[in-house]
């Protein structure tokens, strides 16, 4: 086939358009830190950020899950931490007055004291944390627990999703810290003692010494649990992280520029079009030449 200077004219100013092209793209990565800015450029690697971004923006509700998991069982904690320092206190008072030779007139102010840690406590049961009542299984809007220590809670556990494929449980019993359905009832144990103060009941004030001891055994129970919770949130949190670290790898593989390579295939780009509008400006010379 013959060859024309038309011919050569042609693939000259093509090459020099397709280098021209693949500078522009050249500038424009260096510039952005991308290797492509729209679908056209690269379809495959788009829909594979695409992707990417997606699993990544359920990775961050997880996380949220897990942050405000982690304070409302925190603030749980605290509560239960309150709680056994007013059994602690409602039991020296009891050792105090259990001693018949205890006047009248002593166990009366003592059982006043008892009715501040009887409101206390009640307050402790009634904490909030977020918006919501942390003890109240799943009727978080409702106070769990009425003036004379009745559990209105319902006793679900609150589960929340903590990854692709897990959920764990975050919520904290009422019921089992507080009240008969975990052994004893925290607010009637303490409501006795009063009582038996105010009665200048020997036997009713020493018995009271053991049953505190199984409020406080019981609360105890519930703050371990919490503990366990708080536990497994971090080993999810850990497990979320490293699923966010891993994506965020993935994407950068995908889409983001190796600055050295891309500074060494823009030089040779640049040099790439000199030469080829050097051999397009000798074709079209020589072009010019034959023809006058």
């Amino acid at each position: 086939m013959r060859i024309t200077d038309q011919m050569i004219y042609r693939r000259g100013t093509r090459d020099v358009a397709n280098q021209r092209s693949n500078l522009f793209d050249l500038q424009q990565q260096s510039a952005t830190g991308q290797k492509f800015q729209s679908i056209d450029k690269d379809p495959v690697g788009a829909e594979r950020v695409r992707m990417l971004r997606e699993a990544k923006q359920a990775t961050l509700h997880y996380e949220t899950n897990i942050t405000r998991s982690k304070t409302q069982l925190a603030t749980a904690d605290t509560a239960l931490d309150e709680a056994t320092n007013l059994l602690i206190r409602a039991k020296e008072i009891a050792l105090a007055m259990g001693n018949e030779l205890t006047a009248p007139p002593e166990r009366t102010i003592s059982a006043q004291e008892i009715e501040s840690l009887y409101e206390s406590m009640l307050n402790v049961a009634n904490t909030e944390a977020a918006g919501e009542f942390i003890f109240a299984g799943y009727m978080t809007d409702t106070r769990p627990f009425l003036s004379d220590g009745t559990y209105v809670g319902d006793s679900n556990l609150k589960e929340v999703d903590v990854g692709p494929s897990s959920r764990a449980e975050v919520g904290v019993s009422g019921e089992n810290a507080f009240t008969i359905a975990g052994g004893i009832d925290v607010f009637a144990e303490l409501e006795a003692l009063r009582t038996a103060l105010l009665a200048d009941d020997d036997i009713g004030i020493q018995n009271a010494i053991g049953t505190l001891d199984d409020c406080l055994a019981q609360v105890t129970r519930s703050r371990t649990d919490v503990g366990l919770k708080l536990n497994r949130l971090d080993v999810s949190e850990n497990v979320r992280q490293t699923l966010e670290d891993s994506l965020t790898k993935e994407e950068s593989s995908v889409i983001d520029i190796d600055p050295v390579d891309t500074f060494m295939r823009l030089n040779e780009t640049a040099s790439a079009l000199q030469e080829a509008m050097s051999v397009a400006r000798k074709v079209t010379d020589n072009s010019l030449l034959t023809h006058l």
